[in-house]
């Protein structure tokens, strides 16, 4: 089957300049039982200005491709190799670009554009994954200039990315199996990167403030990160490898920094950074050990070390100035016994250093 265009296509392409001005469609298709539907209008039911493209190749069997185009100059550019692989596309407004590469079978993409000179493109190859995007938004303000690259390989993959602010950037790779990637970005200027292997992996990037950036890297299985990012110049890097570890970063004021490494198995940390100029490192590799920090207050440092077995730490800062560093590491028999620290700075200007080496130590450091 060469080409096969459905009746709303033909009906469009052949219609007076009232309801389509220079718009082009470009279907070839090779294979059993594919379909493509193209739907080009043009904003205020017909403009001088108006040029709309779209290209849909597809060679295989079973595959669909659902376009729509109102405004101007959108460009839409699909390639379909396999069966049974789906593309649904929207675009608005005007100067919209989407490029969609699927590979495999049952591969889906949904794409949606308003507003201004947004650009998507998504690649997928293997078997059933999933991509589905918004960018900008109805209304006042309603985002504009958006950047969003998704990248999959493997089986069972998803990723969902919304961008309703101005001038964000997302770029989102998945490969193996069973990853999960969901981006929110409705402020200005935010970039977020997540890149995941393995399996079962989660990601959760939400960032509501501007200039925000947010690098998420997953590499192992049943590994979950959460970041939360409002204000403005806030930078968190996760970095995950081995397997069911749990990161929490949430930030908001300005100009906090969140560091997190996990190693091995069974890591905790949760950062939480609601002051300004704060910066947080946590870093842990063994065996199920438990890292919490909490800053409020201003230019303050904690660092956390974990390399040991069960061990507990907690670091809370209000105030001003401070630094804190605990280091918890095994070493003899009682090593499986869990060591505990916790660390409470308020004021201004504190510092603390609590080492722990073994199992079953205890340190409680309160300074005012």
């Amino acid at each position: 089957m060469k080409i096969q265009m459905s009746l709303l296509a033909i009906a469009i392409a052949f219609s007076t300049q009232a309801m389509a001005d220079n718009n082009t469609a470009d279907v070839d298709q090779t294979g059993f039982m594919n379909m493509a539907n193209v739907g080009q209008t043009s904003r205020d039911g017909g403009s001088l200005d108006s040029s709309h493209d779209s290209d849909i190749d597809q060679v295989g069997l079973y595959n669909k491709a659902n376009t729509y185009q109102n405004g101007v100059n959108h460009t839409i550019r699909i390639n379909q190799l396999g069966g049974a692989n789906k593309v649904e596309s929207t675009q608005y407004s005007s100067t919209n670009t989407g490029i969609v590469n699927q590979t495999g079978v049952y591969n889906s993409v949904d794409l949606n554009q308003k507003s201004y000179k947004h650009l998507t493109r998504v690649t997928q190859d293997g078997f059933a994954n999933h991509s589905e995007s918004w960018q900008g938004a109805s209304g006042s303000p309603a985002g504009r200039e958006n950047t969003l690259v998704v990248t999959q390989t493997g089986a069972f993959n998803d990723s969902t990315a919304t961008q309703q602010g101005s001038y964000a950037i997302a770029r989102v790779t998945q490969s193996g199996y069973q990853h999960a990637s969901d981006v929110m970005q409705t402020g200005e200027y935010n970039r977020a990167r997540v890149t995941q292997e393995g399996r079962f992996n989660n990601s959760t990037v939400t960032q509501t403030g501007e200039l925000g950036l947010a690098v998420v890297t997953q590499t192992g299985s049943r590994i979950d990160s959460t970041v939360t990012q409002a204000g403005a110049n806030q930078v968190a890097r996760v970095t995950q490898d081995g397997s069911s570890h749990d990161s929490l970063v949430n930030q908001s004021d300005a100009n906090n920094t969140a560091l997190v490494n996990q190693s091995d198995m069974l890591q905790y940390s949760d950062i939480s950074q609601t002051g300004s100029e704060n910066l947080a490192i946590n870093n842990q590799s063994g065996y199920s050990n438990y890292a919490i920090v909490e800053q409020g207050g201003t230019n303050s440092d904690s660092l956390i070390t974990q390399t040991g077995l069960n061990d507990h730490a907690r670091v809370q800062q209000t105030g001003s100035g401070h630094s804190s560093d605990v280091l918890q590491q095994s070493g003899g028999f009682l090593s499986f016994v869990a060591n505990r620290a916790h660390v409470v700075q308020s004021g201004a200007m504190n510092a603390s250093s609590v080492t722990q080496t073994g199992g079953g130590n205890i340190a409680s450091v309160l300074q005012y």
